[in-house]
C-alpha cells in the first residue's frame, strides 16, 4: 500500500497572525464614498474642464443656465431658438447661457456657424464628461436637452427642460431675487386642479384654484394670472368676465411697475396665439408702462411697443420702436431685432400685415410635454 505524503502543518500561532492582519486591512480599507446627489437646492456644481466653441464663462453672473444639448438631438435643435430669445432679453440683466455637448469640436463648429445669431449664447464642450458627471448623472438626468438654472446665490434652483413653463419663469424670477422652488413646487398640485376644473367646465372652481396659487405670491405667479384671463376666454369664452379680470391685472402690474409681467401683459393682450379676442388697447397701456419704467434704454420694452403698434396696424409705429430697439441693444443682440424689422417694413410697403418673425415672443413654451432624447452618442 503506497504511503501518502504528509503534508507541513502551518502553526496555528501563524494563521492566527495572518488572519488578524486580514481583518485589519478590511477595516481601515476606504469605504467607497456614494456620489453627492444634485437635487434643487444643492450647491452648483464647476463647470472646470469645459473647452469653450463660443464665448467664454462669465466670472459672475447674476443667474447661470448650464444646458445639456446635442447637435443630432431634434429636441434641442427645437429648443434653441427659444433659450436664445430668452438669453438674449434678459443678457443685460446678468443672465449667462452655457450650453454643452460631449461632441468633438469638429461637429459643434460648423453647428454652430450653420445656425449664426439664432445661437448667441455660449457654447462648450465637455470631452471627459467631467461636467455632464457632476450635473447630468449627479441629477439622475438620462434625457436631453436639460438644464439646469443657477442662482444668485449659486444653489440649483431648476432642473428640467428648457422648453418648460417652468424654466422661463425659474430664469427671469431668478433674475429679480424673486424664485422661490419651494413655493414653485407648492403651487404645483393647485395649477394641476385648476386645470383640471378648467376641462371640466368647472370655471368656478377653476378660478378659485388659479386665485389660490396667485395669493401664494402675486409678483411670482404672474402666469397664473394670466392663465386664469385665457380660460375666461377661450374655455367660457366669457369675453365680459375676461376684459374686467384684464382691467385689474393690467391695474396691478402697471402700479407694480415690474417690466416682466408688463411684458408678458402687453404680449398676451396683443398677440399670444393662445388668446382668442385681443384687446389691443390694455396691451399698449401696459407697454406704455414697461418702457416709463425702463426708461427708453431695455430693447425689449422697445421691441414690446413695436409688437404692440404692429397689432394695433401702425406698421410704421412698429418700425420706429423697432429701430429704437436695435439702437440700444447689446452688440450681439441687434441682429436678432432684424428680420422682425424687415418683416415690418415689408408690412409698410404693402400696407398689410405680413408672416414674419414675432417681435418679441412670449419665453414660454405652448408643449404640455416637452420631447427629450437619452442622452449619448445616437
Amino acid at each position: 500500500m503506497p504511503i501518502m505524503p504528509i503534508m507541513p502543518i502551518m502553526p496555528i500561532a501563524k494563521i492566527t497572525v495572518l488572519s488578524f492582519a486580514a481583518l485589519v486591512a478590511i477595516a481601515f480599507a476606504p469605504i467607497p464614498q456614494e456620489t453627492p446627489k444634485l437635487i434643487v437646492g444643492s450647491d452648483a456644481p464647476s463647470v472646470e474642464g469645459l473647452e469653450f466653441v463660443q464665448g467664454e464663462l462669465v466670472t459672475n453672473p447674476k443667474v447661470r443656465v448650464v444646458e445639456f444639448w446635442a447637435t443630432w438631438c431634434g429636441p434641442c435643435r427645437q429648443s434653441i431658438p427659444h433659450i436664445n430669445e430668452l438669453y438674449l432679453s434678459q443678457r443685460a440683466n446678468g443672465l449667462e447661457v452655457i450650453g454643452v455637448s460631449d461632441e468633438t469640436r469638429a461637429k459643434v463648429e460648423p453647428f454652430i456657424r450653420k445656425q449664426g445669431s439664432q445661437m448667441s449664447y455660449t457654447v462648450a464642450i465637455d470631452p471627459d464628461k467631467k461636467v455632464n458627471g457632476a450635473f447630468m448623472q449627479a441629477a439622475g438626468q438620462g434625457g436631453i436637452p436639460c438644464a439646469f438654472v443657477i442662482g444668485q446665490n449659486n444653489k440649483v434652483v431648476f432642473i428640467g427642460h428648457p422648453m418648460s413653463e417652468e424654466f422661463a419663469q425659474a430664469v427671469k424670477l431668478s433674475l429679480l431675487g424673486r424664485y422661490d422652488p419651494v413655493l414653485s413646487k407648492k403651487a404645483e398640485p393647485l395649477l394641476a386642479a385648476a386645470r383640471r376644473a378648467i376641462n371640466a367646465k368647472n370655471y368656478k372652481d377653476g378660478y378659485r384654484r388659479f386665485d389660490e396659487v396667485i395669493a401664494l405670491d402675486p409678483t411670482v405667479f404672474t402666469d397664473a394670472a394670466l392663465e386664469k384671463y385665457r380660460a375666461m376666454l377661450n374655455d367660457e369664452k366669457n369675453l365680459a368676465a375676461a376684459k374686467i379680470y384684464a382691467k385689474e391685472l393690467s391695474d396691478a402690474f402697471v402700479a407694480a411697475g415690474d417690466s416682466g409681467p408688463l411684458r408678458d401683459l402687453a404680449l398676451t393682450f396683443s398677440s399670444d396665439p393662445r388668446v382668442t379676442v385681443y384687446d389691443n388697447e390694455l396691451a399698449m397701456v401696459a407697454a406704455e408702462a414697461m418702457l416709463r419704467v425702463a426708461s427708453g434704454g431695455d430693447p425689449s420694452a422697445n421691441a414690446t411697443m413695436a409688437s404692440v403698434w404692429y397689432a394695433k396696424g401702425d406698421f410704421a409705429k412698429a418700425v420706429e420702436f423697432q429701430k429704437k430697439a436695435i439702437r440700444v441693444a447689446d452688440p450681439l443682440a441687434k441682429s436678432s431685432f432684424k428680420p422682425t424689422l424687415a418683416a415690418y417694413e415689408l408690412a409698410v410697403k404693402r400696407g398689410t400685415k405680413v408672416a414674419g418673425p414675432v417681435a418679441a415672443s412670449l419665453p414660454i413654451s405652448t408643449q404640455e410635454k416637452p420631447e427629450t432624447v437619452p442622452a449619448g452618442t445616437p
